[in-house]
């Protein structure tokens, strides 16, 4: 029983270290070592809990899907009128908060592992699958609530986190600081024209 507790309390800190060891080293330079180092322990307890460093990767993945899930569930929490239900899913989605929840460049380093790593892969497909399930979901019952029209919620959730991601990534590069809120309300206000408008489908 002791075991268990103390891994339900170190993983998360080793998951953090490593996701923080990404940003300053790099995916490759975040050694097992490097992540102990930061905060304090032997690298073999790293290796006591995760194995290696790609079990480490895959881990990084579920918390990531942790970190989203909780921003969602907080913006719904806020959003008891039915009819503020979507406005208050487009605006967490194109936020700040959602913007800098998980930083690009770790992003952008677990991908690139991913095309040589199948189980990493998988992985990632495995939490877009759960991203569009929890789309298709709230749009489904959106419109059960006279929200959104009838649609193919499937095709709308793959348009819209083919917005979400672009825009992410395109906003990083491209997007000055200055203007980065008109960038999030036209994202917000196009996704919304999407959804309330679904003759594109047709």
């Amino acid at each position: 029983m002791k075991n268990r507790q103390n891994a339900q309390i170190r993983k998360p800190k080793i998951i953090k270290s490593f996701y923080q060891t990404i940003l300053a080293e790099g995916i490759e330079g975040a050694s097992i070592a490097k992540v102990a180092k930061r905060i304090n322990i032997n690298a073999t307890l790293v290796l006591h809990y995760f194995g290696n460093k790609e079990n480490m990767i895959l881990e990084l993945v579920d918390y990531v899907i942790d970190e989203y899930t909780k921003l969602f569930l907080k913006s719904r929490s806020h959003a008891a009128d039915p009819e503020e239900r979507l406005p208050a899913l487009l605006n967490t989605i194109w936020s700040k908060a959602y913007y800098e929840k998980i930083k690009i460049a770790a992003t952008l380093s677990v991908i690139g592992i991913s095309f040589r790593n199948k189980r990493i892969q998988n992985k990632i497909k495995g939490l877009y699958k759960i991203y569009k399930e929890f789309l298709i979901s709230e749009l489904t019952d959106m419109h059960n609530n006279g929200i959104v029209g009838k649609q193919d919620f499937e095709r709308t959730s793959n348009v819209l986190l083919t917005m979400i991601e672009g825009s992410r990534y395109f906003k990083h590069f491209f997007v000055k600081t200055k203007d980065v809120d008109q960038y999030n309300h036209d994202m917000s206000m196009a996704a919304m024209g999407v959804l309330k408008n679904p003759s594109w489908q047709n």
